[in-house]
């Protein structure tokens, strides 16, 4: 059997943390990798679960990264990353692993992705790249669970939020960019992957529960997300697009921001098309992100 290792990032929510490390328990030969990502005060884990920490918050990109570099060092074969609000659902892995064993091109498994709060309807099944308004496209995100994410089949890119990554695929194609700091890593990872050859990989008989989107973590979680979402669309343009999937997403931005912004200013939520916007200008002068004043360090 493929030795996996769960890497788990941890910045807040310690019960939400343990939740998930307790959902891996029906998971046989799972060994398991929190990274207390900055946390304060830090997190305290049961015996059994190593432990790495970081002063700071590096993100999800770098906060993965470190668990990732320590289960690739004590020889995983497979590392599953997980968001820390994330259940895995008992044959999960088993699941995953069945794919990964079928083909030795398969760099990752995604699951599939219900709402934590209502389990028949999907958080998310996989993602397309549009480089429209948001870059992407959510597939499956809030759609009743059905015969159309039943098939498993090769997509453009898996939920971030639970990935089985292969490590020789993660040594061929390096670690998750920290420069996106959070959101839209694996967009970045999964494209990498496909454009070195490798499978990407939706198994709807992997299943996991996720909570939330957008207000998950109330009015700062999404100051966050605005902000970083909108920045890291520009960077994985930068990497990625061609020229006229820059002019569409170029194009998109101008057209959708200012209208955005127009909306939000009359409901007296004008910030959030704010932090957009700083984000883009951010990306496109090569700023360093406003890390203390969304509250991340």
């Amino acid at each position: 059997m493929s030795r996996v290792t769960a890497v788990v990032v941890h910045w807040r929510d310690a019960d939400d943390t343990r939740g998930c490390v307790a959902s891996l328990a029906a998971e046989p030969d799972l060994d398991v990798i929190v990274v207390d990502n900055g946390s304060r005060p830090p997190l305290d884990m049961p015996a059994g679960v190593t432990t790495i920490r970081s002063t700071d918050n590096l993100g999800y990109a770098g906060g993965a990264n470190l668990g990732i570099a320590a289960a690739l060092a004590a020889g995983a074969e497979t590392v599953l990353l997980l968001n820390n609000d994330v259940r895995v659902r008992p044959g999960a892995t088993a699941a995953a692993l069945r794919v990964l064993g079928s083909d030795a091109g398969v760099a990752v498994v995604g699951p599939k992705v219900l709402a934590r709060e209502d389990p028949s309807r999907l958080w998310l099944a996989w993602g397309r790249v549009t480089y429209g308004q948001s870059l992407v496209a959510l597939c499956g995100a809030g759609e009743p669970d059905g015969p159309a994410f039943a098939e498993q089949r090769d997509v453009e890119w898996v939920a971030g939020c639970a990935m089985w990554l292969r490590a020789a695929a993660l040594r061929d194609v390096g670690l998750l960019d920290e420069a996106f700091f959070a959101y839209h890593e694996e967009v970045d990872w999964c494209t990498r992957a496909r454009e070195r050859g490798w499978r990407v990989v939706y198994c709807p008989a992997a299943v996991v529960t996720h909570t939330g989107r957008g207000t998950a973590g109330g009015p700062a979680a999404v100051r966050v997300r605005k902000y970083f979402a909108a920045r890291n669309t520009i960077l994985f343009a930068r990497k990625h697009a061609r020229p006229a999937a820059r002019v569409k997403l170029a194009c998109f931005l101008a057209a959708s921001l200012p209208l955005q912004l127009m909306w939000h200013w009359r409901r007296g939520t004008a910030e959030e098309v704010w932090l957009k916007i700083r984000g883009v200008r951010d990306a496109l002068a090569g700023r360093r992100p406003p890390f203390e004043g969304l509250g991340l360090r």
